[in-house]
């Protein structure tokens, strides 16, 4: 993915000896600032962590299987959770969706299971007292804990789902919900008043294709716009591939005749890098572990939003009785 140079015929004026024109090519790393030209601020502060990151210990650079399936918790400097905010991801519908449905199951019979079962791994060799139970707004600490229920929010990675920022940041993802209130261990039994409710997101941002026959196609991309529709990608492309061969032949014509001023020249170059920086690249995931095999940079990280509360008084529950 280096600068493509061009070799043409449409050389400044102020260059005698006949330089060539370069006109850089859109990289992958190029990708954050056309988030931010369209108007997707979290998406490209993701992927900018990602470029800032580093690669894991793995053979490949990735992110550990163990961790990719919560068999693990990440290392301090693969988690961020400052990016992401509750109130951003509740303003599209199928997030939003999630979280009515979360704030509704929260205490399922499924969930309070769970409750039970992650207090008594927390409290079961506590001696008797009261003791808070409370993440102080803290994702990673609520999902060490662990969550009461869980809902994934997904996209459909083909067809023609929607293409917004919520996809472009974090694709498919966890939404989870925890309690907080007092817990009570007295000598017969562990007792849990909830007093609030907690929402937040968790996902693993990688480029990872598992075991995918081909790499997952992630759009076709330019300095000013990402388009979805490869039809749409190709017919682009020829049309700015016409154009600027109709620049390259106009330019030489008219130096052949000797026609073109200096003026002439120096804005057909200027065109013509004007219409390469509008050509769209097809971006893949591959595309990202190759940068980062070359590059030595670019870490995968695990990705928690805020806490989002609300407050709630239901019954005690009971965890435990020794």
């Amino acid at each position: 993915m280096a600068a493509k140079t061009v070799a043409t015929m449409m050389t400044p004026a102020s260059n005698n000896s006949g330089q060539i024109a370069t006109a850089r090519q859109f990289k992958i790393t190029d990708i954050p600032n056309t988030m931010k030209k369209i108007n997707w601020p979290v998406a490209a502060a993701l992927m900018s962590h990602w470029f800032n990151g580093k690669p894991w210990t793995t053979k490949d650079g990735g992110m550990d299987d163990v961790v990719k399936r919560h068999e693990a918790f990440a290392p301090a400097e693969y988690i961020e959770e400052t990016i992401v905010k509750m109130n951003w991801v509740l303003g599209f519908e199928r997030a939003n969706a999630a979280f009515k449905h979360l704030k509704a199951n929260w205490n399922s019979p499924a969930g309070i299971n769970l409750i039970k079962t992650r207090l008594l791994k927390q409290f079961s060799n506590s001696a008797p007292g009261c003791y808070p139970l409370t993440f102080n707004g803290v994702a990673s600490a609520a999902e060490k804990f662990g969550y009461s229920n869980n809902k994934v929010v997904e996209f459909e990675q083909a067809g023609d789902d929607e293409v917004n920022e919520l996809r472009a940041a974090l694709a498919n993802f966890n939404m989870r919900v925890i309690a907080e209130g007092a817990v009570v261990v007295t000598g017969k039994n562990i007792v849990f008043t909830p007093s609030k409710i907690g929402f937040y997101i968790e996902d693993a941002y990688d480029f990872n294709d598992g075991v995918a026959l081909f790499s997952q196609i992630l759009g076709y991309w330019n300095f000013d716009k990402l388009v979805t529709d490869p039809v749409e990608g190709g017919k682009a492309n020829a049309k700015l591939a016409a154009e600027m061969n109709s620049v390259l032949a106009e330019s030489a014509y008219k130096r052949v005749r000797g026609e073109q001023t200096p003026q002439q020249r120096e804005e057909a170059v200027r065109r013509y890098k004007e219409l390469e920086g509008k050509h769209y690249m097809l971006v893949q995931n591959s595309d990202f572990r190759d940068y980062r095999d070359v590059n030595k940079k670019g870490g995968g990280f695990r990705v928690y939003s805020d806490v989002l509360y609300e407050s709630v008084s239901v019954a005690p529950i009971e965890a435990i009785s020794k």
